[in-house]
């Protein structure tokens, strides 16, 4: 089992490491959403790929509040 990292104190700006992953993962959610949403437009109707941007786009969201917040 991995052990949880400690709480960053706050009011420290986010490690480089943190930040290169925050960025890795909004690169890797721009990609693919536009992939799908890409081949959701060929396919046509229903739009399903909202639900992916809607789903994955919250989730880099909170990777970036909990990454970036002071």
């Amino acid at each position: 089992m991995a052990t949880p990292m400690p709480a960053r104190p706050p009011f420290t700006p986010p490690s480089e490491a943190a930040r290169r992953g925050l960025l890795h993962h909004g690169i890797a959610f721009l990609v693919v959403v536009a992939l799908l949403g890409a081949f959701n437009l060929y396919i046509g109707k229903p739009y399903w790929v909202l639900w992916v941007l809607l789903g994955w786009g919250a989730g880099v969201a909170l990777h970036a509040f909990l990454t970036l917040r002071r």
